[in-house]
């Protein structure tokens, strides 16, 4: 995709340059009349042709970005001026009269000024001081104290005009030049007086810009040397208005000045670009980043290559008075890379107005349209983005001096437009037969949710086990004819694909057919509900919980951790201890001399036991089921119980049992079961 865009845009600036006027525009064709017959181009002069439009582009962007930088012409005209117009004693009375009022003027208006801003600065400070405050009431501090740090440069602006004034209230040139010097230093102190206040925080609780304080600290060094040095133009470019400057030093005073700032902004822009790259990873490292962020942070980190060309034109632009053709492929270049970051700010605030505002709407009306707008929010974002984009395509087409409407209403516009549309109701109706399919599947499955019986919920866990797998084969059901279908739209002849894809089916079935059993056997075990996830299972005489379930394969945990993966086709005994219930079956030896009945008290005190514990009650279903006495032998008798659990269960019922037997037996002192041994002693007879 990046590699599309560089192309493009670099087949728009080959357009947009003056040697692009060496070629054709994308035009209706007109008709030519009849004439004599042209002779061929050679290679070799149209390459001579090329290079020299070439050079006499570079050549004309040289004078144009050479006149924006100040010539040592101006320089000898300008110095042989000042020592000319110094000899004149007239010149030399007025600048020493002008200067000696100014300073007067100047110096008794900044100290009133001063004054009036020592008293204020502490109310600035307080009103900065509101960053636990709400949105409303930080906004009015902030915008009291913007107002309050205006007010120092007014006094001064207003004493300077009017001290000035008084000292010489009758030449009108004067007070004309006085006034645009007073308006002139007061635009460039509020603004150097903002940017102290919101750049150049007193302490961490005054700031209220969330960049770091070095950033901020560099933002207002380089803002205050512009400042600086503009007024410092402003003010000579005024002065030399008043002793009739020629053209040459007007032009050296207004490209010098510029030049300084210009050079200023771009070693700003510089030592800013390793602390908004640190900012970006900082940013990328957080967990919970909004999505315009994400959209904006890899634009960010080349920012300051169209910020610093923005500059430099501005620049040329300020000083040349004209605007050429290079100026105006710039300005396109950056117009263009700046409508990309612009379309996903305005994608993302479609999204959100969608949501918070169209939904909201909906919801009033018909809360059913609602459901179904958010349902297919993402299809919907999806064609207004792609809407955006393609207007933003046009519009850069456009742009470059193209003409898109032509293409778009041709013979080939309108057999492209065709197939697009034909192609877009392909995949709208097989989206909407997909996502059909799927909410009838999520609407089984929540209906099945609403049941809190034991057996609903192991139905809606064995839904959620073949949910997958139907999903899966609902869009294969789906897609394939679609992309069959946009195949044919395309005028793609599909039968010698479908025959090609035969003939590889049939050499790979032979390949591959115990894949395709392992396909069906697991396709029909879960549609026959055999097992589900969770499920206690005995495959092959591998005892453990089922994991996870494919169309090809079965996972089953074992007890000591370990994974063992079964195909379907290799399963040839299957076991599910999970089905409706379990069984503990218990089977323990006693004593030959103990009381039966005895026993059988036992067994159904601890049945009465595993009732009432909160550990065992929700895992019984009933109460022991004595079978009776399962074998007799000379030591010892064998006692058979069973007891019903939930599916899956009986293995801790089975547990606790076995605890309880133990305590029950040496309570009731119930003799063990204790293996006799007859000895025989054969001796001889002497």
């Amino acid at each position: 995709m990046k590699h599309f865009l560089l192309a493009f845009l670099s087949l728009l600036l080959l357009r947009g340059t003056a040697f692009a006027g060496k070629f054709p525009k994308l035009m209706p064709p007109v008709e030519v009349p009849a004439g004599p017959h042209i002779k061929p181009i050679k290679v070799s002069e149209l390459n001579a042709n090329l290079f020299s439009a070439v050079y006499d582009f570079f050549k004309d962007t040289g004078a144009i970005v050479f006149e924006g930088f100040v010539s040592l012409k101006d320089f000898v005209e300008t110095g042989e001026w000042l020592v000319v117009e110094l000899q004149n004693p007239a010149m030399r009375d007025l600048l020493g009269s002008f200067s000696i009022r100014l300073i007067i003027s100047f110096l008794l208006a900044f100290a009133i000024s001063q004054g009036f801003s020592s008293w204020l600065t502490p109310k600035i400070h307080h009103l900065l001081l509101c960053k636990n405050h709400t949105t409303s009431q930080k906004l009015k501090k902030l915008t009291l104290a913007g107002l309050l740090s205006m007010a120092s440069p007014l006094i001064f602006g207003f004493f300077l005009y009017t001290i000035l004034r008084l000292l010489n209230p009758h030449d009108g040139i004067y007070l004309e030049v006085v006034r645009i010097l007073s308006s002139g230093s007061v635009t460039i102190w509020i603004l150097l007086n903002l940017a102290h206040v919101f750049l150049k925080p007193m302490t961490p609780d005054h700031k209220h810009i969330p960049l770091s304080q070095e950033v901020l600290a560099i933002s207002y060094v380089w803002i205050r040397r512009m400042g600086i040095v503009a007024l410092i133009g402003y003010f000579a470019l005024e002065a030399g208005a008043l002793i009739h400057l020629p053209v040459a030093g007007k032009r050296l005073l207004l490209q010098g000045s510029g030049f300084i700032i210009t050079v200023f902004a771009i070693f700003m822009m510089l030592s800013l670009q390793e602390e908004v790259r640190d900012w970006i990873k900082a940013q990328k490292a957080r967990s919970s980043l909004s999505p315009l962020k994400k959209a904006l942070l890899p634009y960010l980190k080349y920012c300051y290559i169209p910020m610093i060309i923005f500059i430099v034109i501005s620049y040329v632009t300020w000083v040349t008075h004209e605007v050429d053709r290079f100026q105006i492929v710039v300005w396109k270049s950056l117009f263009t890379l700046a409508i990309f970051p612009l379309l996903t700010i305005a994608a993302y605030w479609l999204r959100k107005l969608r949501i918070l505002c169209i939904h909201k709407k909906l919801q009033q009306v018909s809360p059913t349209i609602a459901k179904r707008s958010l349902f297919y929010g993402r299809q919907i974002d999806f064609v207004t983005i792609a809407l955006l984009y393609a207007a933003a395509f046009l519009f850069v087409l456009d742009l470059w001096g193209f003409n898109p409407s032509y293409f778009l209403f041709s013979k080939t516009g309108r057999l492209i437009a065709e197939k697009s549309f034909s192609i877009f109701v392909i995949i709208v109706a097989a989206l909407i037969i997909t996502r059909t399919g799927n909410d009838l599947l999520a609407r089984y499955l929540s209906k099945e949710k609403g049941f809190e019986d034991e057996v609903q919920k192991q139905k809606a866990a064995r839904f959620k086990t073949i949910s997958s797998v139907s999903r899966n084969v609902l869009r294969i059901a789906v897609w394939t004819p679609a992309i069959l279908f946009i195949i044919v739209e395309l005028d793609v002849d599909v039968v010698p694909i479908l025959a090609t894809v035969g003939i590889l089916s049939i050499g790979l079935s032979f390949g591959v057919q115990s894949l395709v059993k392992d396909f069906i056997t697991g396709f029909f075990m879960l549609l026959e509900d055999a097992f589900a996830v969770g499920d206690l299972m005995l495959i092959n005489g591998q005892m453990g919980r089922i994991e996870s379930l494919t169309v090809r394969v079965v996972r089953l945990r074992a007890t000591d951790g370990s994974l063992f993966t079964f195909p379907y086709g290799s399963i040839t005994s299957l076991c599910n201890q999970n089905r409706d219930y379990s069984a503990a079956l218990m089977l323990f030896r006693v004593g030959i001399d103990a009381d039966i009945n005895q026993v059988f008290e036992v067994l159904e005190k601890i049945s009465s036991d595993l009732q009432k514990d909160k550990k065992t009650r929700s895992l019984v279903v009933g109460s022991v089921e004595i079978d009776g006495i399962n074998e007799v032998n000379d030591y010892s008798m064998e006692v058979r119980a069973v007891i019903k659990t939930k599916p899956g269960q009986h293995y801790k019922v089975k547990w606790a049992f076995n605890r309880l037997l133990k305590q029950y037996l040496e309570s009731y002192h119930i003799p063990p079961a204790v293996p006799r041994q007859v000895a025989y002693n054969y001796g001889l007879e002497k």
